[in-house]
């Protein structure tokens, strides 16, 4: 057989395996949706008494294929924790209602999409897997999730402990790599996809939506929450010791390969002295080591794309006149946690206009809060702020789709859901859960009415 029909043949078989995969999820779907809210609801409690149950395995595999800190990894599972402890609360709004109407009754009311694709990303590894499919879940859809390559054993445990009180194959798991698992995106019986990707990532799925749609594909909702270049701003009034203890963590945390992390750090020059000092010492204090270490706060940054990218950055914002504050220049074995003071002159460079996945972050001195704001607002992406100080006005005035004052850009709640726009997504901060379902009205004639 020639090369050209061994890969007709093998492209055949993974068409067959994943109609195979998505005709389960679609099988019970129905099935699903059957239940009440309350049903699925209590289906979602008994999800998380498992995931309790599993966590302390689930926190040392996290620890031992991702090479995340268990200090985060445990932040993580408390907030996939917190997130199923809030679901009936984030699941009023999709209960049915009676809205105005001009006669008669209108029943405002939400009804699930189907099949939900999960795109699942590496840097989260239990919290986006427990969002996505319960969410989907209790919005009566069937879920099938696709954990990234580089943590599958620690999303499969995840998955596996969500799963248990569902009925079979409402989340079916998907062990494929990139190019096989986008397949699933434009499946003729996929009704919606949610991707925890990059931009780049990201846009590469529309490209492929794109060109589906042209040849007849159905349309279906594509989710995305992709990369985020957040700012961080100290303004008059902001406590120094506080906001520079926030940022040191916030930047750096997990590798600094959250997407809502500290990327961006402003602070106005009133306070830069002060600030930097602070931010300077309390970055000093991070215990950079073994991830299994309990008092490990960052790991290392593995070779590969992630830090080649932070060294193309770092010698780029060197040459453009930055100078490192903290931590190690480019010619380094590793990057430890590094900021690199750019001037205003320098803001074309990749360390300001580029997502720095690495712990490499930029910081700028701004003349007064206003020009921070503006600061703020130069980039592309509109994920995440926080803000130290400052007034009202300024925090209305910043582009982002989720904003923390005066607490750390970590801060997580359930309540407080992320989500972008710009280069960051589409659907901005709404709760994941509205996200699986769509609206429609049902108007009941009063008989005999007008």
């Amino acid at each position: 057989m020639t090369d050209a029909g061994s890969g007709a043949v093998a492209s055949a078989a993974m068409s067959s395996r994943l109609d195979d995969l998505v005709a389960r999820a679609r099988a019970i779907q129905p099935e699903v949706a059957a239940l009440s809210i309350d049903d699925r609801l209590q289906l979602a409690a008994e999800s998380a008494k498992a995931l309790r149950h599993a966590a302390p395995r689930i926190v040392d595999t996290a620890v031992a294929e991702v090479g995340q800190p268990r200090l985060f990894v445990r932040r993580e599972m408390d907030s996939a924790l917190d997130l199923l402890d809030a679901l009936p609360t984030l699941a009023e709004e999709i209960r049915p209602r009676e809205v105005p109407s001009k006669s008669g009754r209108t029943i405002l009311e939400w009804r699930p999409y189907g099949v939900v694709f999960g795109w699942h990303a590496a840097n989260s590894p239990v919290w986006v897997p427990t969002l996505v499919t319960q969410s989907a879940l209790v919005g009566g859809n069937a879920v099938i999730s696709r954990p990234s390559g580089r943590a599958r054993e620690t999303t499969g445990l995840v998955l596996e402990a969500l799963m248990g009180a569902w009925p079979s194959d409402a989340i079916v798991r998907v062990d494929l790599d990139a190019p096989e698992a986008q397949q699933l995106i434009v499946h003729r019986d996929i009704d919606a996809v949610v991707a925890h990707s990059s931009t780049e990532t990201c846009k590469r799925h529309l490209a492929l939506l794109g060109e589906a749609y042209a040849d007849g594909l159905p349309l279906r909702p594509y989710i995305p929450e992709a990369s985020g270049n957040d700012a961080l701003l100290i303004l008059p009034g902001a406590d120094v010791s506080d906001a520079a203890e926030a940022a040191a963590l916030a930047a750096f945390a997990n590798s600094g390969q959250l997407c809502m992390a500290a990327k961006r750090i402003i602070v106005v020059r009133s306070l830069a002295d002060q600030f930097i000092a602070r931010l300077t010492e309390a970055t000093k204090r991070l215990n950079v080591g073994d991830p299994d270490d309990e008092a490990t706060d960052i790991a290392p940054l593995s070779a590969g794309p992630a830090q080649e990218r932070a060294r193309s950055a770092l010698t780029e914002a060197l040459a453009s006149g930055g100078e490192v504050i903290v931590g190690s220049g480019p010619a380094s074995s590793s990057i430890e946690p590094t900021i690199v003071r750019l001037q205003l002159d320098a803001l074309q460079t990749d360390l300001w206009r580029q997502e720095s996945f690495a712990p490499l972050r930029s910081l700028v001195v701004a003349d007064d809060a206003d020009h921070a704001v503006r600061l703020a607002n130069d980039t592309a992406f509109g994920l995440g702020a926080a803000v130290f100080g400052g007034s009202a006005e300024h925090v209305a005035r910043i582009r982002a789709s989720r904003v923390v004052v005066n607490t750390s850009p970590l801060y997580q709640d359930a309540h407080l859901v992320v989500g972008g726009v710009g280069e960051s997504g589409l659907a901005g901060a709404r709760p994941k859960i509205e996200q699986f379902v769509y609206a429609r009205r049902v108007h009941y004639e009063t008989p005999g009415g007008a």
